[in-house]
């Protein structure tokens, strides 16, 4: 993937994050903002998981690099979440759909 693509890429994060951590942060008290920079040298030193939540096939067509795919439809049935409840999730789409 080119560099542009991936900047791109974690920009949408940044933004999704923005955007769920201003209403969670309230309810929950443990989200923490972090930035696209943050979060791609996370997952390059394996400290953070990072999930695409859309469809196997939007993931085919594009993600970030490392990320992982867990549709939403499917997060409370599955088993590929880390099995450490402490491992820091990152969980992003391509917007607010």
């Amino acid at each position: 993937m080119k560099k542009p693509v991936q900047k791109i890429l974690f920009l949408l994060v940044v933004f999704f994050l923005n955007s769920v951590a201003i209403s969670a942060k309230a309810e929950l008290g443990a989200i923490k903002e972090i930035s696209a920079p943050e979060v791609k040298s996370m997952l390059e030193a394996g400290q953070v998981v990072v999930i695409h939540v859309l469809s196997k096939t939007e993931y085919e067509m594009q993600h970030i690099p490392g990320s992982m795919n867990i549709p939403i439809i499917d997060m409370k049935a599955t088993n590929a979440l880390p099995l450490n409840k402490n491992t820091p999730l990152v969980f992003y789409c391509m917007g607010k759909r």
